[in-house]
């Protein structure tokens, strides 16, 4: 297998930093995982908690914790350190090369739109966010791990995208995209979809935006690892 990685964010109009945080990090047993937070409110008050719950996922991860311990040790910290008092989402899309799955582990309202074998649907429902309740525990899903598999997954930037305009993403059509699209592409797909955010909000988004997708593929039978990154 071969894994591809690709993600885009930029803060909410008016502000220099964004309170989505995104990482990417190695498993020890083999594969990778990617996480993305977003920290309650906007600007660097909202970047100091995503930060500090994305680390601590990092963290865990690359130890050995498996998804679904990750995220409930995260809800923890952000609950005795904050004291119940601040929120953040969490989402963790795994590429496990030990148990030859994906796994999504979801603290958040918003979905992971997969396609696999040709087919694109959802992994959504109960989720509640971290930090405010003791007991919070994220849903965790597995699937095989194949390939020609895409995840794609986003913050509520790109969910409410447009509505004070009265539009909305027309997931419909993007759909049918992410049907066709091929792991290798995923970054020029994921700046497609990150350009028609920033059309609909006319430049200045509404709330920090983010997205990250990953792709599963045939391996190419080299042992190169390439990493690419534009960050102003």
């Amino acid at each position: 297998m071969r894994i591809e990685v690709a993600w885009a964010k930029v803060p909410k109009g008016g502000f220099g930093e964004s309170g989505d945080s995104i990482e990417l990090v190695e498993r020890p047993l083999g594969g990778i995982t990617l996480i993305l937070a977003d920290g309650q409110g906007s600007g660097p008050a909202a970047r100091r908690i995503s930060r500090m719950v994305a680390m601590k996922a990092v963290s865990l991860v690359a130890d050995g914790s498996r998804d679904g311990a990750v995220a409930r040790a995260v809800q923890d910290m952000l609950y005795t350190a904050r004291e119940g008092r601040v929120t953040a989402t969490l989402a963790l899309l795994s590429a496990d090369l030990d148990t030859r799955t994906v796994v999504i582990s979801r603290n958040t309202p918003m979905p992971v739109v997969v396609c696999q074998e040709g087919q694109v649907f959802r992994v959504d429902g109960a989720s509640d966010i971290i930090g405010t309740y003791r007991r919070t525990r994220p849903a965790v899903s597995e699937l095989p791990l194949v390939p020609g598999t895409v995840l794609l997954t986003y913050s509520d930037g790109v969910a409410n995208a447009g509505r004070r305009y009265g539009k909305s993403l027309a997931w419909d059509e993007w759909d049918k995209r992410l049907a066709e699209v091929l792991p290798e592409d995923l970054g020029q797909f994921v700046d497609q979809v990150l350009q028609e955010v920033l059309d609909l909000d006319q430049g200045r988004p509404a709330d920090d935006v983010s997205l990250m997708a990953m792709g599963v593929k045939q391996d190419d039978g080299t042992a190169i690892r390439r990493l690419r990154a534009s960050i102003p």
